[in-house]
């Protein structure tokens, strides 16, 4: 799947990546060479940063800045002293670092026209304690429009621009998320993103306009992102998981256990769960393996993060990894995907 780099797409949109340390009161911008914040590259002292800003917006900032937290986040309008309006958007991580995104009002986000070719199905996922449904994973499935019939596909036809998935999915995501919980179902719903949709800083737009318009509790809608796609680029990656975190999304850090530097990303990532991958479950049925797994989930679950085993497909691991402490089960032993209208059945 093609795309832009993180700088490529911000250039686009004009948008900048930020970091804010507390402790020393310094803001790094990192903008795109040639964009319309450039000027604002560079490390900043807060009052320095604040003389850019128009008189009545400087406060809104400084309180902004000042108050970032792991409680409280920054989600603030305002005008530089040019005339232009931005949105700062972030969210600190575990350690405290601020991070997100300045993007141009200039900009409108362009909210998901719905594509015929697109075809969301959704995946339970349980609790271990008693196979309640806990929440959903959205899964793209794909139409050939060219062709009779229903019949979905996991590959993607030609015919679809890669960059209208992660919109379109979003938005059915958070439409049936709505509807589940206007029904009393007090459940959640994951979204993947990829590399690529990182490096769409417009998404977050996107998604603080849709959560905002479907009224969510913040972190029932949860974007999953892989530590592979991630760590293509990480500070960029972490100022958009910051923003959306802002916006009002939880984060899931998927695969866990697959890649080579998952404990440097699971220490910054300022997400809500972790999936352990299919490969390092399968472990749990050797005295080894549910040593390793055991420490693992302990480790999460210590940095306030739930862990869903993923790709269990026999009920007794299911009940091994209940008794190592995974919070959540996803898999073919208990659940196929399933198309929208098969969801309320299973409750």
């Amino acid at each position: 799947m093609g795309g832009q780099s993180t700088d490529e797409a911000m250039n686009a949109i004009g948008a900048a990546h930020w970091t804010w340390s507390s402790g020393e009161r310094r803001l790094v911008v990192h903008a795109a060479p040639g964009g319309h914040l450039a000027h604002l590259d560079g490390a900043w002292s807060l009052p320095a940063f604040l003389a850019l800003m128009e008189g009545l917006s400087r406060d809104l900032v400084a309180s902004a800045f000042e108050g970032l937290s792991r409680d409280r986040r920054l989600d603030v309008r305002a005008s530089l002293m040019d005339g232009r309006s931005v949105h700062l958007i972030g969210a600190a991580d575990l350690e405290g670092v601020g991070r997100g995104l300045l993007i141009p009002r200039e900009h409108a986000p362009e909210l998901p026209a719905f594509s015929a070719a697109i075809v969301p199905v959704f995946q339970p996922i349980r609790r271990l304690s008693d196979l309640s449904i806990a929440g959903f994973e959205a899964l793209v499935r794909f139409r050939d429009l060219s062709r009779p019939g229903d019949e979905l596909l996991e590959a993607q036809p030609a015919n679809v621009d890669w960059r209208s998935v992660a919109p379109v999915m979003l938005g059915h995501a958070i439409r049936v998320l709505k509807a589940l919980r206007d029904q009393g179902r007090e459940v959640f719903m994951q979204v993947n993103f990829t590399a690529a949709d990182l490096a769409h800083p417009d998404l977050v737009e996107v998604a603080d306009d849709l959560i905002a318009s479907a009224g969510l509790p913040d972190g029932v809608l949860r974007i999953e992102l892989t530590e592979q796609a991630a760590l293509r680029d990480l500070d960029g990656a972490l100022g958009v998981l910051g923003a959306l975190k802002a916006a009002g999304a939880g984060l899931v850090l998927d695969d866990f256990g697959a890649g080579h530097s998952s404990l440097v990303w699971l220490a910054q990532m300022p997400a809500n769960g972790v999936k352990l991958d299919q490969a390092l479950v399968r472990l749990a049925s050797g005295p080894r393996g549910a040593r390793i797994i055991e420490g693992i989930v302990q480790v999460i679950h210590d940095l306030g993060m739930t862990v869903t085993a993923e790709g269990v497909e026999d009920p007794d691991l299911a009940r091994i990894v209940a008794d190592l402490g995974c919070d959540h089960v996803q898999g073919f032993a208990f659940d196929h995907p399933l198309r929208e209208e098969a969801i309320d059945p299973i409750f």
